[in-house]
């Protein structure tokens, strides 16, 4: 359980140093602003749920999953599951993605991310009576680059690491009702549903970005 905590929060506690430590003042405060910051459209969070609920049901329906759980108990464990898994987000989509991505294109610095993310949970295939034990590290590793692929789209979206933080919970309470067989195929078909949603949103995102500086050329 310490190993459990330690590994949800100390990515937000080293990026929130980092970011205080080599950033401005005015920097700083904006990043803690965005953390806390609970003020979106409801559209937002309707997107975020309904992402968070579809990437989890799905390999139900090619037997990649199954429903052991009532859907109450992922409302249960929400709370716990900020906790455990949802404050990494300040370290991988407030910090470490924007940061990557200064230097490298978002399809890139997602692959990193969601490499490095899977890494980080590695030690836990090592703890005696982790669910990691039970589970395939390249279903993990797959599942982890999957998420990071939504995970990007919704920051880029919304600009929150709040609602990648509520994603990322809402993923580990939605996996403990539709508990995944950690079958290596379920996974990369989780992928390639994650990089249609990606190549999709920034086909989308970069017309409107063409669309908006053809505008201000003309203004």
């Amino acid at each position: 359980m310490t190993l459990f905590i330690l590994g949800g929060v100390t990515p937000a506690i080293c990026e929130i140093w980092l970011k205080k430590k080599y950033s401005s003042k005015q920097e700083y405060q904006s990043f803690i602003h965005n953390i806390r910051n609970p003020r979106h459209p409801i559209a937002w969070y309707l997107f975020t749920v309904g992402l968070a609920f579809t990437v989890c049901f799905l390999p139900t329906l090619w037997g990649g999953a199954a429903m052991e759980n009532p859907l109450y108990l992922a409302l249960i464990e929400f709370p716990i599951m900020i906790i455990g898994g949802g404050l990494e987000e300040i370290g991988w989509r407030g910090y470490l993605q924007p940061t990557l991505q200064k230097k490298w294109s978002s399809f890139i610095s997602t692959l990193i991310v969601g490499g490095i993310w899977a890494i980080w949970h590695l030690p836990l295939w090592f703890v005696v009576g982790s669910n990691q034990m039970s589970m395939n590290f390249l279903w993990f590793t797959l599942s982890a680059l999957a998420l990071s692929f939504l995970l990007t789209v919704i920051y880029t979206l919304t600009n929150s690491i709040l609602l990648c933080i509520i994603f990322h919970a809402l993923i580990n309470s939605f996996w403990d009702v539709y508990i995944p067989n950690t079958n290596v195929l379920s996974a990369f078909l989780s992928l390639l549903f994650a990089l249609f949603i990606f190549v999709v949103f920034e086909t989308y995102h970069k017309k409107n970005r063409i669309k908006g500086k053809r505008h201000a050329l003309f203004r």
